[in-house]
C-alpha cells in the first residue's frame, strides 16, 4: 500500500507541527482508524459517515482529500477530525471562550514542604465536557452538530492522555498555579535554550517519514503496545480514573520529577539526556493508549 510521505503530508496540513496538539493528535487518530479497521470496520464505517456531515468535510478538508490516494483519505479524515478543535480555537463561535477550557484539566500538585493553597480545577474542563459528549453522543441524530461534537471527543481524550493537560503545580514559583506547565520552565545541559515545560512535553510525539499509516500500524504491531499487554485498559476504566491515575501521576513523577522541577524563565530548572528519554517512551505509550481508547469509545457509542 502506498503510503503518503512526511513532506506531503506536511504540505496538506500546513497547521500541524510534531506537537501532541497536532502531529500527536494526528497519530492518536491514525491508530484509532487503524485499531477499527482491523477490529470492527462496521462501527469505523458509521464514524466515517458521521465525519462527512462536519461543515468543513465539503470545503476546507475537501481540498486536503482530494489531493491524496483514495486508500488514504479515511484515515486522512480521523486526522483532520483529531486536530480540528485546535484549529479552531480563534474562532469564539466554534472553539473560543469557554471552548478553550475544554483542552485540560488542572488537578493541583503541591509537593512536599510547601506551604501553599491550591487551587481547585475550574467547573469547565476537560473530564466534565469528555464525560457529557460521551453522553451526548450516543443518542445524537447524525447531523453538523454531532460531527463536530465527534471531532471534539476526539480531541480530548487525546488531550487528557498528554500529562500536561491534566495537571497545575502550586509552589513558590507558582503560587496561583503554573497552567499545566505553561509557566514552568526546563533547560538541558548544555542548551542555552529554556524550554516551557508543556511546549517540550508536547513536541514529544514524532512520526516518522513514511507517514501516519505505517506509524500508526508499527506501534499497534509492536507486543508492547498489544492491547493484552496494556495494564492501564484494564485497571482505569473510568474517564476520571486514567485522568488521574495515569496522566497526572506521571505528570507528578516524571514531568515535575515529584516537585523539583519548577523552574522560572529567568531561573529554568536544568535536566538531562535521561529525562529527554523517558518522556519520549511515556509520550509514545500515552499516544497508543488513547487511540485504542477512542476505537473502542467509538465502537460502545456507535453499537
Amino acid at each position: 500500500m502506498k503510503t503518503i510521505k512526511l513532506a506531503f503530508l506536511l504540505l496538506l496540513f500546513p497547521l500541524i507541527s510534531f506537537a501532541w496538539n497536532a502531529g500527536g493528535h494526528s497519530t492518536a487518530g491514525a491508530i484509532a482508524y487503524t485499531y477499527l479497521k482491523k477490529n470492527n470496520p462496521v462501527i469505523l464505517q458509521k464514524v466515517l459517515a458521521t465525519l462527512q456531515y462536519h461543515p468543513w468535510y465539503h470545503t476546507r478538508w475537501a481540498d486536503t482529500l482530494s489531493k491524496i490516494n483514495p486508500d488514504q483519505k479515511d484515515i486522512t479524515l480521523f486526522m483532520l477530525a483529531s486536530v480540528w478543535p485546535d484549529e479552531v480555537r480563534r474562532i469564539p463561535e466554534l472553539g473560543g471562550g469557554e471552548k478553550t477550557k475544554w483542552h485540560y484539566i488542572n488537578y493541583p500538585f503541591v509537593p512536599e514542604n510547601e506551604n501553599i493553597t491550591a487551587l481547585a480545577p475550574e467547573n469547565i474542563n476537560a473530564v466534565e465536557k469528555l464525560n457529557a459528549l460521551l453522553i451526548e453522543l450516543k443518542t445524537q441524530k447524525e447531523s453538523k452538530e454531532k460531527a463536530i461534537n465527534l471531532c471534539w471527543l476526539f480531541h480530548i481524550l487525546q488531550d487528557l492522555h498528554q500529562p500536561l493537560h491534566t495537571i497545575g503545580l502550586f509552589d513558590i514559583n507558582h503560587p496561583t498555579g503554573d497552567r499545566g506547565g505553561n509557566d514552568t520552565y526546563i533547560k538541558f545541559v548544555d542548551s542555552t535554550r529554556a524550554w516551557v515545560l508543556h511546549s517540550y512535553w508536547d513536541k514529544l510525539v514524532h512520526v516518522e517519514t513514511s507517514g501516519y499509516q505505517t506509524y500508526a500500524q508499527k506501534l499497534l504491531d509492536m507486543r508492547m503496545y498489544k492491547p493484552s499487554k496494556l495494564k492501564e485498559l484494564k485497571s482505569n476504566l473510568k474517564v476520571e480514573d486514567w485522568v488521574k491515575n495515569e496522566s497526572w501521576n506521571l505528570a507528578v513523577s516524571k514531568a515535575y520529577l515529584k516537585g523539583t522541577i519548577k523552574g522560572t524563565k529567568e531561573n529554568p530548572t536544568q535536566v538531562n539526556i535521561t529525562y529527554d528519554q523517558e518522556a519520549r517512551a511515556i509520550a509514545e505509550r500515552r499516544v497508543v493508549l488513547s487511540g485504542i481508547r477512542l476505537a473502542r469509545s467509538l465502537i460502545e457509542l456507535y453499537l
